[in-house]
């Protein structure tokens, strides 16, 4: 009987850390004022085969940028090593959007919706929104790691300011 106790205390234990963690999404949100028109800037976006000349945080991405499709990626993580990723394609609206779903394990585990929102200005200026949305169980034991992630995001911003400069010479 006390096994059925200890077992029935620990089902009702992990359910409620999984209830609870469902909710604890995390987000990462940077933003840039690009001194390159919406076009300019998803150009350089696009263009995947290019990433490993200037992208500091992606290196490499091939595949088809289209929604429901699934992209193979390289990441380089805050200690230098690479993870490779499958993410799925969410939303592609040219020179305005793109999201991708990246999951660690089944869904509901560790899932990032990862994102690039480009807003035209009327000055000419393009002002980008690169973040990602966390989600899953895994998510209140991953902040620290996640915190460094902001890094990798401002670095590829920084670098695409500079790929777009170089672009436009």
């Amino acid at each position: 009987m006390i096994i059925l106790v200890i077992a029935a205390a620990i089902v009702a234990a992990a359910t409620a850390y999984t209830i609870w963690a469902m909710g604890q999404e995390h987000r990462i949100e940077t933003t840039a004022r690009l001194d390159a028109r919406a076009n300019e800037v998803w150009a350089v976006l696009t263009d995947f085969p290019a990433y490993g000349e200037w992208n500091p945080f992606i290196t490499a991405i091939a595949g088809l940028l289209a929604e429901d499709e699934r992209l193979e990626a390289v990441f380089v993580q805050p200690n230098g090593k690479t993870s490779r990723f499958r993410p799925r394609v969410l939303r592609v609206s040219p020179a305005r959007q793109i999201r991708w779903l990246g999951k660690l394990g089944p869904g509901g585990l560790f899932d990032g919706e990862h994102y690039f929102v480009l807003e035209p200005q009327s000055d000419g200026t393009t002002v980008l929104t690169h973040g990602e949305r966390f989600t899953g169980v895994l998510v209140p034991l991953m902040k620290s790691l996640l915190a460094d992630a902001e890094q990798g995001f401002a670095s590829m911003n920084s670098a695409l300011e500079a790929r777009l400069k170089s672009v436009e010479d």
